[in-house]
């Protein structure tokens, strides 16, 4: 029998037995009315009893279903034993999904490239990604989690942390090792059970920047190469027609006019010719650089570019100090890479060639961020700062008889490879082009 039903008859017998010793004690049969009050008072005390174990059946239930408690068994009550296993099992696929969904995002914030820190309302760090492990060092990630911003970098990162209440987004200039990296910064705030929440990323977008700036080189070398172009050669090739159409001596000029005229006409095709060779040569600036990439060891390529300059180091009295792992693995173009590195190497021999020391040294090694970077660094005079913001500039040269493509081109040659080149001072004199490859 049901519960309810149970509940019910005894309620009703209650009420009977209520009304029946009531008219009892009025007819004046006190012991019958004893009887019926005591059955009342047993009736009373029967309901009281089943109260009492739904009550603890009901707290039985609850504490089962906030423990998670699947053992629970209400032999007695059928229908509320299946009602619970329903409850539980609803329970059980909402946890599992809502498990799923956050090792998902546990998953998806692991793979992401994107560093991605959260921080709680008084700035301390509750949790960061690989990615943003890889950013930061172990310094910088021990004062985040004690919630201090020391470090220059952790400095201006807090200021905007602490300014914002809402929504930001902006850059930082980030101080590596022998660079500075551009960082796209975003900041989101938002209430997580009533705790403030501050969700930070952080992108670099150097490379990005440096592809912009050398596609903007290309478009500016294309347009001045077309339009020179289009001047000189007609020019040259008129000039080559008026010496060949010039009157013969005397017969309209005298002989020192005609040599004069003779000559200009030849100097203005000469000079003609050698300006359309001078574009030509422009061209591979304006071009898209098209790399074949394949797994290569760095090493090797390295060391055969070295080789190719081993007689122009025994001339100049340079000495040589490398330091390479055995092997550096990585996806580039092979020819393009030589490309960079002969135009490197001898940039370095052009700029210690008046210098009492001569030092060449190239260092291959891997940074905090797990890149690969190859530093070659020289003891030639340096290059000012102010020049040195220049460099990478296409027609920028401070030599006499430089183009001032071989920076800019390399740099191009570089990015379609994922990797990048910085100038650097050197650490005790001279200069340092260090190679970056992501």
């Amino acid at each position: 029998m049901a519960f309810n039903t149970r509940l019910l008859l005894l309620l009703g017998s209650f009420a009977v037995l209520l009304i029946l010793s009531y008219r009892q004690w009025q007819d004046g049969s006190s012991a019958f009315a004893v009887a019926l009050t005591l059955a009342a008072v047993l009736a009373a005390w029967l309901i009281w009893q089943q109260c009492s174990t739904r009550q603890r059946q009901t707290a039985l239930v609850l504490r089962a279903l906030a423990n998670q408690d699947t053992s629970l068994n209400l032999r007695d009550q059928p229908e509320l034993q299946q009602l619970l296993a329903q409850v539980q099992q609803q329970l059980g696929h909402s946890r599992q999904q809502a498990e799923a969904k956050a090792q998902y995002l546990q998953t998806l914030l692991s793979q992401l490239d994107v560093a991605v820190l959260e921080f709680a309302a008084d700035d301390q760090l509750l949790q960061a990604n690989p990615a943003a492990q890889r950013l930061l060092t172990a310094a910088q990630q021990q004062q985040l989690q004690q919630g201090r911003f020391d470090e220059a970098n952790l400095a201006q990162l807090a200021a905007i942390l602490q300014s914002t209440t809402t929504y930001y987004q902006g850059q930082l200039h980030w101080q590596q090792r022998g660079y500075t990296d551009r960082l796209a910064l975003s900041i989101v705030c938002s209430r997580i059970q009533g705790q403030l929440r501050k969700l930070v990323t952080l992108q670099s977008i150097n490379q990005a920047l440096l592809q912009q700036e050398v596609q903007a080189y290309q478009q500016l070398t294309r347009v001045l190469t077309h339009e020179i172009a289009n001047s000189v050669t007609p020019m040259a090739s008129l000039a080559q027609s008026c010496q060949q159409i010039l009157p013969t001596v005397d017969s309209v000029l005298n002989q020192d006019d005609h040599a004069d005229l003779s000559e200009a006409l030849t100097t203005i095709h000469r000079r003609g010719q050698h300006l359309a060779d001078f574009i030509l040569s422009f061209k591979q600036l304006s071009q898209p650089v098209q790399a074949d990439l394949q797994q290569r060891d760095l090493v090797a390529i390295v060391k055969n570019c070295l080789a190719l300059q081993r007689d122009a180091l025994s001339q100049s009295g340079v000495e040589l100090k490398t330091e390479f792992p055995n092997q550096a693995l990585l996806w580039l173009d092979e020819a393009l890479m030589e490309q960079v590195l002969i135009n490197l190497l001898q940039n370095a021999l052009d700029a210690m060639q008046h210098s009492e020391q001569k030092q060449l040294s190239l260092t291959l090694e891997r940074t905090t961020q797990q890149q690969w970077q190859l530093d070659i660094s020289d003891t030639g005079p340096g290059i000012a700062p102010e020049v040195a913001q220049q460099i990478f500039i296409p027609f920028f040269t401070t030599k006499a008889t430089g183009s001032g493509i071989g920076l800019s081109l390399s740099r191009a040659l570089l990015q379609v490879q994922d990797a990048q080149l910085e100038y650097k001072p050197a650490d005790q004199r001279g200069s340092c082009f260090s190679i970056r490859f992501a």
